[in-house]
């Protein structure tokens, strides 16, 4: 099933991955890092490789507007963005995730200003993790392509319809190269699938008019609804997660966690992101030292993976969370929904961590052997 290894960037992966999914509506607009994912669609449509409308607009603002529009017209739709993009796009982004419209939006992370800083860490993301999106962070070039290809799957299924946010890394993903096994094109979008059949669709030929405003009632239904399909994408994550195992030949834990190391350990790191990777290497080396540490990277924050934290942290004696963003007045949003999950389940395992790797702070793996050290002697 697979079609070549090539080498590309994150962001050239994450436009390859939109690529295969032919998407009908790109509304774009360019911010560092993560411009190179439009300019090579933009190139496709352009040629007319890609058969698609591609719409230049005057802000992040309209082309996340635009996005929500096409898919309120019931065709599949895609755009990028990061950091500031991200902030001026906020309205569209809530009323895409509360409007259950099933848009993919890659998000090359990127620290919010003030200071002004082009490099990663993970706030941008995470100050949207209540919009309605589901959120998965991914490790590696390859994961970047493949979670891609996913989201559509994922996002378009009748029974989540919900926008889908890939997040990768700044500059550590997205400007750096890596090899990504890309699958015979045709096979890529068989497994994505027509999007045929959208829960909501405008017809030109019976229009129709509502008014927006509801009662407390409706409301209340409504987001009840929302809380219920976050829920079931969990299952659906885990199954698309299976079924592109099956089909190409990679997976990523069950799709929502990523164990790594032995099953029991005295000592859990739990990561995001390219944090993963490090921490597996630092596992590697304190296994070697004597160590009993294991890791576990959370591929999924929204839907947050209550059940499977809950079953990895009973068969291990100690965690330590480290956060790539802060929750000001509180702590890094990793381990405050970490600490929210074993308390909602009476369990009773000390939990540490610390907040690193803002602002684009080198975290190697060095580093992390230290911190679980020094977490181990604690």
């Amino acid at each position: 099933m697979v079609g070549k290894t090539v080498t590309l960037t994150g962001n050239l992966a994450a436009g390859k991955a939109a690529e295969m999914a032919k998407p009908k509506v790109i509304a774009v607009y360019p911010i560092t890092p993560q411009t190179d994912i439009i300019e090579y669609l933009s190139g496709l449509v352009s040629s007319g490789k890609l058969e698609a409308r591609f719409i230049t607009v005057e802000s992040e603002h309209s082309a996340l507007a635009a996005c929500a529009g096409a898919a309120w017209a019931g065709v599949r739709t895609f755009t990028a963005t990061s950091s500031q993009g991200l902030l001026y796009m906020g309205e569209w982004v809530f009323w895409s995730g509360y409007g259950r419209l099933p848009i993919v939006m890659p998000v090359v992370n990127r620290c919010l200003a003030p200071g002004w800083s082009i490099f990663v860490d993970l706030q941008d993301s995470m100050a949207f993790r209540d919009a309605g999106w589901i959120q998965i962070y991914t490790k590696n070039n390859q994961e970047v392509f493949d979670t891609v290809l996913q989201a559509f799957k994922i996002g378009e299924s009748k029974d989540i319809s919900l926008p889908v946010m890939p997040c990768l890394d700044g500059f550590v993903l997205s400007h750096t190269t890596a090899k990504v096994e890309l699958p015979d094109p045709e096979e890529a979008y068989s497994f994505v699938g027509d999007y045929s059949d959208p829960v909501v669709e405008v017809d030109v030929d019976n229009p129709w008019a509502y008014g927006g405003l509801v009662g407390p009632e409706q409301f209340n239904i409504a987001r009840r609804d929302l809380m219920k399909a976050m829920e079931r994408a969990k299952a659906k994550i885990i199954k698309v997660n299976k079924e592109f195992e099956e089909t190409f030949g990679r997976s990523y834990g069950n799709g929502l966690v990523e164990q790594y190391g032995d099953d029991d350990a005295d000592l859990t790191l739990i990561t995001m992101g390219t944090m993963g990777d490090e921490a597996d290497e630092a596992i590697d080396q304190l296994k070697q030292e004597g160590y009993k540490v294991n890791g576990v990277r959370v591929r999924t924050f929204r839907p947050f993976p209550v059940e499977d934290i809950v079953r990895i942290a009973k068969k291990n004696h100690k965690l330590f969370i480290l956060d790539r963003a802060v929750s000001f007045g509180h702590e890094g949003p990793l381990r405050i929904e970490i600490e929210a999950a074993l308390k909602r389940y009476n369990l009773d395992i000390p939990t540490s961590g610390d907040i690193v790797g803002l602002g684009g702070e080198s975290v190697p793996y060095k580093r992390i052997m230290k911190i679980a050290k020094e977490a181990l002697r604690s």
